[in-house]
Parts: structure tokens; C-alpha cells; sequence
């Protein structure tokens, strides 16, 4: 039986998992080196950017990080869910949660990075078979026209309709975990992840407009 008691744990949920998305490496690392990513290239504090001004080793290591500070919890999440049976409490609160720290970070200011590598980590969680399909748009988009930019936004917004087509397989809209949820819920709060990923890249639609977005080299 719902009680409103789960609107608080899943808000908490929230909380905490803002929080650790909130700890940004890119921005941590090279303010240790006296520098600050969001003053230079783009000024965005994530994988592409690092990519342009640091290199593909750092960059890797900046992705991997924006991932897992989304898979972790919703994986932590996921178990405790399990472990006390309740339908109820919302792994996929971690990842929205992780997302919005990404992006808004309450230690830097609230200025962050575009949240697609956490938005990726999100959808491993839930289906590595949709985190497939997502890597495999990002990177014929970014082979055949080398904007980025334009690759994470379609990825993004693609992957709502991927989940809603899985569905009539699996249950939930990513359905290998096993949610046991309302699936509208789910189908929400995913496509607001992605909406708030598309608002976040709108200068990169206005350069993309004006030929003025910088191409990665490949």
C-alpha cells in the first residue's frame, strides 16, 4: 500500500543523490592545477570539453566519473529497493538526482557540465542493452558530422523512444531491472532528464545555426 511516507524517501533520494553528483572531478582537478575548465574551450565542466583542452586520457576519466556518479546510487538504490520489497521507493530518482548535481553543482556555484554522461549512466542502470544502442547513436553522429554537441542531444532524446519500444518486451521502461513500478512514472521522469539535457545545449544549437560549433578532430 503507497503511504506518502515514500515521497520523502524518494525525495531524500534525491537529495543525496544531487549531492554526489554535485562533485564535479573535471572542475576539482584542474583547479588543483590552478586553472578552471569552465574558463576555457567551451566553458562546460565535462568529457567534450576536457577532450578539446586536455586530451582524450583525461577526458575518459572525466566520462567515466560523470557516469558512475549516476550508476552507483541508482544501483545502491536498486538494492535496497529489493532487499525491503518495496515497489515504491524510485532507483531512477538517483539518476535525475545525480543528473541535476551534474549540471547544477551546489559546490561550484551551480555551474556544471551538460549531464549527458550521466544521463548515459542512468540508462546503463536500467538496460545495458539500451546503453548500447545510445553509444551507438552518439557515435555515428559524432563520426559522420564531429559535432558532439549535436550527438549527445539526439542520443539523449532518442532514448525515451527506445524505452517506450523495449517496453512491449520487458517490463518497465527499462525493463532488465526489474522496477516493478507505474511505468508512466518512469517514462516522465526520463524524458524531463532528457529535456533538461536539450535546454542545457541550446548555445550549441545557436553556434550549430550560425556555423560557428567547434568540430572534435578525429
Amino acid at each position: 500500500m503507497f503511504h506518502y511516507k515514500y515521497i520523502w524517501i524518494n525525495f531524500i533520494v534525491l537529495i543525496i543523490a544531487y549531492l554526489i553528483g554535485s562533485i564535479n572531478i573535471a572542475i576539482i582537478i584542474t583547479k588543483h592545477k590552478k586553472k578552471d575548465i569552465r574558463k576555457e574551450g567551451s566553458h562546460n565542466a565535462g568529457a567534450t570539453n576536457a577532450l578539446r583542452i586536455y586530451g582524450i586520457k583525461f577526458a575518459a576519466g572525466v566520462f567515466i566519473f560523470d557516469l558512475l556518479k549516476s550508476f552507483i546510487p541508482i544501483m545502491i538504490v536498486y538494492t535496497v529497493k529489493r532487499l525491503i520489497g518495496n515497489q515504491f521507493i524510485l532507483p531512477i530518482i538517483a539518476g535525475v538526482g545525480a543528473i541535476l548535481g551534474h549540471i547544477f553543482p551546489l559546490y561550484f556555484k551551480f555551474k556544471g557540465g551538460k549531464g549527458v554522461a550521466s544521463f548515459m549512466g542512468m540508462v546503463l542502470a536500467y538496460n545495458w542493452v539500451i546503453f548500447l544502442m545510445l553509444a551507438a547513436v552518439f557515435i555515428f553522429i559524432t563520426l559522420t558530422t564531429r559535432y558532439i554537441s549535436l550527438a549527445s542531444v539526439i542520443s539523449s532524446t532518442t532514448t525515451p523512444f527506445i524505452g517506450f519500444w523495449k517496453t512491449f518486451n520487458y517490463e518497465g521502461i527499462f525493463g532488465y531491472m526489474q522496477i516493478n513500478t507505474p511505468y508512466p512514472i518512469h517514462a516522465i521522469i526520463v524524458v524531463f532528464a532528457a529535456v533538461i539535457i536539450m535546454l542545457k545545449h541550446i548555445p550549441n544549437y545557436i553556434r550549430l545555426t550560425n556555423k560557428q560549433e567547434n568540430k572534435i578532430k578525429i
